[in-house]
C-alpha cells in the first residue's frame, strides 16, 4: 500500500472515531436528583352547632397538615342590635347557662386527651391533634336565658402550635410536655 493510501485510511479512521465519539456524547444522559422538604401547617378550626339561640358541641379541628397543640379562649359578652359590644357583661346562671365538656383546671392534673382550664385563660387541648382530627368537646352547650333586647355573643378564638419538638409549645406557651401530655401554665393570671 502506498504512503497516500495509507494517510487516506488514518484520516478516514480518525473521522470514523470521531463521529464514534460524537454519537456516544450525543447517547449520554446526566440524572439530577432534586429532594424539595415541604413545610407542615396548623390551621385550628372551630366546629360548632348552631340551633336558633343554643350552641353546642363545640370542638376544634386540626385542618393543617402537621400535629398540633390547640389551646381556645372563650369569651362571652353582649352585643347590641347594631353589632357594637356592650359595657355590661352577662352573668352566667342569670343571662345565659352553660355546660361544659371534659374541662378541668390546671392545678389538678390532666390526663391526656382533655380540656384544661389555665390561669391565663386559655383552654388547652393535652394531646396533639393529628391533620383533619378534632378534639373532644370544650362547651356542650350554651344558651340564652334572658337578653332584653341585647344579643349573647359566644366567641371561640383558637391558637395551634406544632407539637415537635417539646420546645416549640413550651417556648410559645411557656407550657410543658411530660409523657406526650401537654401541661399548661399553672401561675396566676
Amino acid at each position: 500500500m502506498g504512503k497516500r493510501k495509507q494517510i487516506v485510511a488514518l484520516l478516514v479512521g480518525v473521522l470514523l472515531l470521531a463521529g464514534a465519539a460524537g454519537t456516544f456524547a450525543w447517547l449520554s444522559v446526566t440524572g439530577v436528583l432534586v429532594n424539595e422538604f415541604g413545610f407542615g401547617s396548623v390551621a385550628p378550626s372551630v366546629d360548632e352547632k348552631l340551633n336558633g339561640n343554643v350552641k353546642s358541641d363545640v370542638t376544634i379541628t386540626n385542618k393543617g397538615s402537621a400535629p398540633a397543640y390547640l389551646r381556645a379562649a372563650v369569651d362571652i359578652y353582649w352585643q347590641d342590635q347594631d353589632g357594637a359590644r356592650l359595657w355590661d357583661e352577662p352573668v352566667e346562671g342569670t343571662d345565659y347557662a352553660i355546660v361544659w365538656g371534659n374541662v378541668s383546671n390546671a392545678s389538678t392534673t390532666g390526663s391526656a386527651s382533655s380540656w384544661v382550664r389555665s390561669a391565663d385563660g386559655f383552654y388547652y387541648w393535652t394531646s396533639p391533634v393529628a391533620p383533619l382530627d378534632k378534639t373532644g368537646v370544650l362547651i356542650k352547650g350554651v344558651s340564652e336565658k334572658k337578653a332584653d333586647g341585647k344579643n349573647l355573643v359566644v366567641d371561640i378564638s383558637t391558637q395551634a402550635i406544632q407539637s415537635t419538638p417539646d420546645d416549640a409549645v413550651t417556648e410559645a406557651w411557656n407550657c410543658t410536655v411530660k409523657d406526650g401530655v401537654l401541661v399548661p401554665p399553672h401561675g396566676g393570671a
